[in-house]
C-alpha cells in the first residue's frame, strides 16, 4: 500500500461507525500493557490485538500494515452491524406483510359469509399477530413505515364486519408493543412544545390502555415531523 493511499484509507475511518462495545474492548487492547505472569513452571505473557495480528499477518513488516489490517477489521464489524440491521428490519417488514395478508384474507372470507373459513382466518390473523409482535420486540430498529402500514392493517381489521377481533387480548398487546416503543422514540427526539403536550397525553392514554387512541395522536406528530422537514 503507498502512502497517500493509506492516509487516505486512515481518513475514511471517522466514517466509519463499528459497534460500540467491540470498539471499546479494541481500544482496551490496543492501549493495555503487558502483564508477565509466573509460576515456578511456567510463565506466560498477555498479548496485544495488533501483535496478534502482526504475529499472524505481517511479521517484519513496517507499522503502516497494522493501520491497514485495522482499517480491514474495523470495515468487517460495521458491515457484520449494518447487514445485520437490514435483516432484521426486512423480516419485520415481511412479519407486517404477512399480517396484512392474512387480514384482507379475513375481511374476503367474512364477506363470502362462510363461517367455517371466517373461524380459521380468525385464527391466522391471531398467529401472525403473535409473531409480529415478537419481531416488533426483537428488532432494534423499527421503520416508520412499516410502522405506519401495522397500523393500516389494523384500522382495516377493526373495519371487518361481526368478527369483533380488533379487541382480542393479541391485538391489544401489539398496539401496546407498539405505542411503548414509539413513546420510546419520541422522547429520544426534539419536540415542540405543543408535541410534548400532545406527549403527555399519548403517555396518559397508555396508562389507561388505549392504545389504538395513543397510537392516533402519535401519527400526528410523526405527520408534523414530516411536513416540517418540507
Amino acid at each position: 500500500m503507498e502512502e497517500k493511499d493509506l492516509i487516505n484509507s486512515i481518513k475514511q475511518l471517522k466514517n466509519i461507525k463499528p459497534n460500540k462495545e467491540w470498539a471499546v474492548l479494541l481500544k482496551s487492547q490496543i492501549l493495555a500493557e503487558k502483564k508477565i505472569f509466573s509460576t515456578p513452571e511456567i510463565k506466560a505473557q498477555s498479548v496485544s490485538f495488533v501483535e496478534v495480528l502482526s504475529s499472524l499477518f505481517f511479521h517484519g513488516k513496517p507499522a503502516h500494515a497494522y493501520a491497514a489490517a485495522l482499517l480491514v477489521v474495523v470495515g468487517v464489524f460495521s458491515f457484520s452491524q449494518f447487514t445485520a440491521l437490514s435483516d432484521q428490519t426486512e423480516i419485520l417488514k415481511q412479519s407486517a406483510v404477512s399480517l396484512s395478508n392474512k387480514i384482507n384474507n379475513l375481511a374476503q372470507v367474512t364477506n363470502q359469509g362462510n363461517k367455517d373459513s371466517i373461524s380459521l382466518a380468525i385464527n391466522e390473523v391471531k398467529e401472525k399477530v403473535v409473531q409480529l409482535e415478537k419481531t416488533l420486540k426483537d428488532s432494534p430498529n423499527k421503520d416508520r413505515e412499516v410502522i405506519k402500514g401495522i397500523v393500516s392493517s389494523l384500522k382495516t381489521l377493526a373495519s371487518v364486519p361481526g368478527t369483533d377481533i380488533s379487541k382480542n387480548s393479541e391485538i391489544n398487546s401489539l398496539y401496546q408493543t407498539i405505542v411503548e416503543s414509539q413513546i420510546a422514540d419520541l422522547e429520544k427526539t426534539t419536540l415542540t412544545e405543543e408535541q410534548k403536550i400532545t406527549l403527555v397525553e399519548i403517555k396518559d392514554l397508555f396508562n389507561q390502555g388505549k392504545y389504538a387512541d395513543a397510537l392516533e395522536k402519535i401519527l400526528l406528530i410523526d405527520n408534523e415531523k414530516v411536513e416540517s422537514r418540507k
